[in-house]
């Protein structure tokens, strides 16, 4: 691969949009519009956040009775957690399993122009398991890390806990644990992003493992261009906010119905399109074997079909 290539993350912009339009209006078909909807909703479902529970105060007595039930039977209390703790695993390894499977899905359908959902579900299911267990292992590994940390700065707190007096471990662990957090919270945004916008894409573009994938996008696309990449993530976080300004217009411009799941994902689906296809658009500039949209010019997605290997585009006349 040719090295210090030039990588913009200004670039990617005017083809990602102009893909986005093509793939979505270019004719606009419903059809196409609520598979490739429903692609998006899988591929999302495992980063949609709740809406915050209720606050009633549970009464006091209620809470004796419980209490008193657990150290009455606690063995059968023991089990009741372990079983309730599986369910929720099993529970989220599904949803994880699930989202994998449908990135691929919505990848495969922004790049083929295409509403399918059996075929590319069925093409991709190595690359989608694959995915499945490496981001349930790396969710373990947040969860491990995160207990690591937590006990290095109780720890340092140990002595003014068993005095039960604020001095100067108090406050050391008070500023350890919180750049432990920063550090912790920078380091997740990275990976998830990451994995998001390099190694997915990889793992369609070459049909490897993730592993194999995040081996490759570590060397041939982020450290010939570190900074680019940070740029590029600053740049999708600009561009996230503009995005979340626009999901809320409409979902107050429809009453609140365009928040629910499925729904909200056919009507945001021009922004899903677009952020995938600017990711996409970004790793093209890497060459020739990083070619996701064939026959299209890879500066402003016109149709070269037809003309010679190496021409240049007649709408923007690069080559």
């Amino acid at each position: 691969m040719e090295k210090h290539r030039k990588i913009s993350v200004i670039d990617p912009i005017t083809p990602a949009w102009n893909h986005m339009v093509r793939i979505l209006f270019k004719p606009f078909e419903f059809k196409k519009w609520l598979a490739l909807g429903f692609c998006a909703f899988l591929a999302q479902c495992s980063e949609g956040g709740g809406s915050g529970g209720g606050n009633a105060p549970i009464p006091s007595k209620a809470f004796e009775d419980v209490i008193t039930w657990i150290d009455a039977n606690f063995s059968t209390f023991i089990i009741i957690l372990a079983i309730a703790f599986c369910a929720i695993l099993a529970l989220i390894f599904f949803v994880v399993w699930i989202s994998s499977r449908g990135k691929f899905m919505l990848i495969d359908g922004i790049v083929k122009n295409r509403g399918a959902i059996s075929k590319p579900w069925n093409e991709y299911k190595r690359e989608g398991n694959s995915l499945c267990l490496f981001s349930f292992g790396v969710m373990l590994l947040y969860i491990i890390v995160f207990v690591v940390l937590g006990a290095i700065s109780f720890a340092i707190a140990i002595p003014d806990v068993q005095s039960q007096e604020f001095t100067g471990f108090g406050i050391a662990a008070i500023v350890v644990g919180s750049i432990f957090l920063l550090l912790y919270i920078l380091a997740s945004v990275f990976v998830a992003f990451f994995i998001e916008t390099f190694v997915i894409p990889a793992m369609y573009i070459k049909r490897i493992s993730a592993v194999e994938a995040w081996k490759i996008a570590w060397v041939e696309l982020h450290q010939p261009n570190r900074w680019s990449s940070v740029l590029l993530l600053l740049m999708m976080l600009l561009l996230s906010v503009g995005a979340g300004s626009i999901a809320m217009f409409a979902t107050c411009a429809t009453c609140c119905i365009g928040a629910l799941p499925y729904v909200s994902s056919v009507l945001l689906l021009p922004i899903a399109v677009f952020f995938t296809c600017y990711s996409l658009c970004y790793i093209q500039q890497f060459g020739a074997e990083w070619t996701f949209f064939r026959n299209m010019c890879r500066f402003c997605s016109y149709d070269m079909q037809g003309l010679e290997e190496g021409h240049s585009c007649p709408e923007c006349g690069k080559s």
